[in-house]
């Protein structure tokens, strides 16, 4: 009999303000799924939004379809709701307080955790509204009895808020396989490739970086292809900033044209200010493209640098433009990060992914049965 899981997210694929990392994640594994579990995957609505089944994965959406906010914040309140009162074995709430889902005590749900909003909190919403975000954070932790941390750098920063005895496990993001089988041919552009947040993703640190490099190498080209809430202020900045010659900036791509981007990118930017483990960098390492990214979250883990990519302070444009410099500079140097960022990557699948998700729930499903007994804290 199929494990029946109900999970929550707001992001989906199709929804044109957050279509991110969670979301691939959420789809990938659950294709892989479809023979083992029943799963329902509850996201938030979006103007045009019908539920759906695609690749055997049900979506339901959730909420007001606008505006962005409301529709988050919808979103939450019917999730929470659907948490405590759905029939299900197992449930999964991808965790942001962005989206402030409440945790149920006493159900078998279980926390996706990709990055902590808490260590930044004063600096994203001030000193008035971060100590709450922060305290909000804290509290829907600590009634997690199961959780899942994207890298070691997330699960520790869970453990201090999670529990006695809470489960915690590493299971990170994954890549598609025929990543690793692009040939490189680079080209004349260096490559950002994401969602258009200009203060989590530092697009302003990047558009900075660029007007730097210009002044050096006045045909250096950026191309910068996504979606996202702030797409329609990123003309403006580069208006602004004088590198319309510089910069082109494309909607999102099918998977096999963003590819052909990944064969031929000089390099690929993240200066984020915060992130997890963003699935573009694993993408970028498995095509064997130089990464150069912000030294946050699970960057520096997950590079391995400075062997299988650059990282660089955040909120700094002269660092991360020097850094782009020194590769542009060196092919000798991108051909070896590229080698060795490829091996690196091969630890990441989204079927090894799939297959540890899949014992998750089956271990969140086993303890509130009773089957198993209540473990102790996990050392991933």
């Amino acid at each position: 009999m199929k494990l029946r899981v109900l999970h929550c997210i707001y992001d989906s694929l199709p929804n044109p303000w957050l279509a991110g990392g969670g979301a691939v994640r959420v789809h990938e594994v659950y294709r892989r799924l479809a023979e083992d579990v029943d799963v329902t995957v509850a996201t938030g609505r979006f103007p045009g939004a019908r539920d759906a089944v695609v690749d055997g994965v049900r979506y339901v959406r959730l909420g007001a379809p606008k505006p962005y906010a409301w529709s988050r914040l919808t979103f939450a309140r019917a999730a929470s709701r659907l948490l405590r009162t759905a029939d299900f074995d197992a449930a999964i709430s991808d965790f942001s307080v962005y989206t402030p889902v409440s945790v149920p005590t006493g159900r078998p749900v279980g926390l996706i955790v990709h990055m902590l909003m808490g260590p930044t909190a004063e600096q994203r919403w001030g000193r008035v509204l971060g100590p709450a975000v922060r305290a909000f954070e804290r509290r829907q932790l600590s009634r997690a009895r199961w959780v899942s941390g994207v890298s070691r750098f997330t699960i520790e920063q869970v453990r201090p808020h999670a529990p006695a005895g809470a489960y915690l496990e590493v299971i990170p993001n994954g890549v598609p396989q025929q990543l690793f089988s692009i040939r490189r041919a680079e080209s004349d552009f260096l490559l950002y490739f994401g969602r258009f947040d200009v203060q989590q993703k530092g697009l302003d640190t990047l558009l900075s970086a660029v007007a730097l490099l210009a002044m050096e190498r006045p045909s250096v080209r950026l191309r910068m292809v996504g979606r996202g809430k702030d797409a329609g202020r990123l003309p403006a900045m580069i208006r602004e900033l004088g590198i319309e010659n510089n910069v082109d900036v494309q909607p999102g791509l099918p998977q096999a044209e963003a590819f052909r981007l990944f064969a031929g990118a000089l390099a690929l930017l993240m200066p984020s200010r915060f992130e997890g483990l963003p699935i573009v960098a694993i993408e970028g390492m498995a095509a064997g493209v130089p990464v150069v990214a912000s030294a946050v979250g699970a960057l520096p883990e997950v590079l391995c640098a400075p062997r299988a990519g650059r990282v660089v302070p955040p909120d700094d444009p002269r660092a991360l433009a020097d850094a782009i410099d020194a590769l542009l500079g060196d092919g000798d140097t991108r051909a070896t990060i590229s080698a060795e960022a490829r091996r690196v990557a091969r630890k990441y699948s989204w079927d090894a992914v799939a297959a540890q998700h899949l014992r998750f729930l089956q271990r969140i499903a086993a303890d509130a049965r009773g089957v198993m007994p209540f473990p102790p804290c996990s050392r991933p």
